[in-house]
């Protein structure tokens, strides 16, 4: 019965597919990364062909490549079933089939700046930068409805009941129903964050704490999204550029543009935990499901790294 016990055991640490383990992958140059949900595949942007991959994350094997020129960033639904690959550059976001990698559809945007999913995977909303608007895209018909949200949009997120979209302009975060209208409005720090400037925000399931990063200032701002009242400062990396948050809203996670360490943060106590090595100024990075690693492309060093926490 021995056999069958170290059998037992090996597959309790691969059959899963998640990774395990450090390890690193050649990509060819990497940049923006979506995880799917089960942790077996990072969908990877290739910044210099203009493709994005799908990356095996137990050995590295790539499926075939599907294009997306000019992709800024992606995002990946709920039920890992759709991938969305927006460009600035083109106007448009590209819906992917996530398990062909084959392109759906493509949905003309005028500067996406953001995509997020809807918890359910019912709909997706688009940021439109220069519009000042939120693209609602119904993903079981296709139709969109453009709802104008106010000036400089620069970030989406949709997180329990409502989408949230925050406003450099006006140093606000704008709440929104389901459907795209209008419901209320978060007040973002007037003394602290930089208007005008691109920011970062995140949101917890349960709504009960908004994420703002305000990359000129180098700061994160922990704000309770039903008062707007300001609950904690943090320091960020210098020039932190990209803000990410665990499925749970457990963790988040800061990268700088020139660092090469994540900062990562407990968002109940709103307090840093510590800061996770990598070795490589990352272009993008993800939790694992079981949160006990995270994935980063590394564009200097044209590799997909995972790194335990």
């Amino acid at each position: 019965m021995l056999w069958l016990a170290i059998a037992v055991l090996m597959c309790a640490a691969a059959c899963t597919g998640e990774p395990t383990g450090d390890r690193s992958f050649d990509v060819h140059s990497p940049g923006a990364l979506a995880l799917s949900p089960d942790g077996t595949t990072a969908y990877v942007v290739d910044q210099a062909d203009g493709v994005v991959r799908a990356v095996d994350t137990a050995s590295g094997r790539e499926r075939l490549p599907v294009d997306a020129p000019f992709t800024d960033s992606l995002t990946v639904d709920h039920a890992g079933a759709r991938l969305f690959a927006f460009s600035r550059s083109a106007g448009a976001i590209t819906e992917i089939d996530a398990r062909s990698m084959a392109v759906t559809a493509r949905i003309s945007v005028d500067d996406p700046v953001a995509v997020a999913v809807a918890p359910d995977d019912s709909r997706a909303y688009v940021a439109g930068g220069r519009a000042g608007s939120v693209t609602v895209v119904d993903l079981a018909s296709g139709a969109a409805v453009v709802r104008p949200v106010g000036a400089s949009p620069s970030d989406v997120v949709a997180a329990g009941g409502h989408v949230y979209v925050a406003l450099a302009a006006s140093r606000t975060v704008a709440v929104l129903s389901p459907d795209g209208v209008a419901t209320g409005e978060v007040r973002l720090p007037t003394s602290a964050v930089t208007r005008g400037n691109p920011i970062r925000i995140a949101v917890t399931p349960d709504e009960s704490a908004l994420l703002a990063l305000d990359p000129v200032r180098s700061e994160l701002y922990v704000i309770d999204p039903r008062s707007s009242e300001l609950l904690a400062t943090l320091g960020a990396a210098e020039g932190a550029s990209e803000l990410r948050m665990s499925a749970d809203g457990a963790r988040a996670y800061v990268v700088g543009t020139t660092a090469t360490d994540i900062a990562e943060i407990d968002v109940r106590a709103r307090v840093q935990m510590t800061t996770l090595p990598l070795g490589c100024a990352p272009g993008g990075i993800a939790e694992t499901p079981d949160a006990r690693a995270l994935v980063a492309t590394c564009p200097g060093q044209d590799a997909v790294m995972i790194r335990t926490r």
